[in-house]
């Protein structure tokens, strides 16, 4: 029959091997979340627009294609003015493109097929500011074709279950939405919609990446 003494000794180690087990578990899992997180944070620059020439209000062209282009390809970027930032904008909504920069939803419009753009973001990294925009500010889609300018003309909150988001629009639209609320720690039960109307199209050679 094993001894006592030698059953709690090999119950401390199994204890101590679980616990290193965890730490190196938990030390992993916090450096690769970290690494993305980072990675995201950075993905915000500074804006330095590029001269434009006289405005038109009408959509130039996009490259034929555009809605189906392959997932994780960038488009362009989404600048706003008022925070002094530009994002890059890639095609897709899963972790690969979100933890990159904004990801553009694969069954939304594209700037310049005159419909609903919708746009994502996460709220910690490239949208940690996003609580400062209001009804009026400027928001500005940049591809390698055109500057397209819009004018926020609503922010709503609703729940992380509402597709209304999603619906086609009757005039060009920008959505853009990010968890909710912003500063909150773990999941977000909420989403922040920010709704936009164009306003001024630059046709321009930008070039961006």
């Amino acid at each position: 029959m094993e001894c006592k003494p030698a059953r709690l000794l090999w119950g401390r180690r199994v204890a101590q091997w679980a616990a290193l087990a965890a730490i190196v578990i938990g030390g992993a899992t916090a450096g690769w979340n970290g690494y993305w997180y980072t990675v995201g944070r950075m993905a915000v620059k500074r804006d330095t627009p590029v001269p434009s020439p006289s405005p038109t209000t009408s959509f130039p062209a996009e490259r034929s294609g555009q809605q189906d282009a392959p997932l994780g390809v960038y488009l362009g970027e989404l600048a706003i003015p008022k925070l002094g930032v530009a994002i890059p904008v890639y095609e897709g909504v899963r972790e690969q493109e979100l933890r990159r920069g904004v990801g553009h939803y694969p069954a939304s419009d594209w700037p310049g097929q005159k419909g609903h753009v919708v746009l994502s973001g996460h709220r910690d990294t490239v949208f940690r500011r996003f609580g400062e925009l209001e009804i009026g500010d400027a928001l500005i889609i940049r591809t390698d074709r055109a500057a397209i300018h819009y004018r926020i003309v609503n922010i709503r909150i609703v729940d992380d279950d509402d597709r209304t988001v999603l619906v086609e629009k009757a005039r060009p639209t920008l959505t853009v939405t990010t968890c909710y609320p912003f500063r909150l720690i773990g999941r977000a039960p909420k989403r922040c919609i920010v709704t936009a109307r164009p306003v001024r199209v630059d046709a321009l050679e930008f070039s961006g990446g």
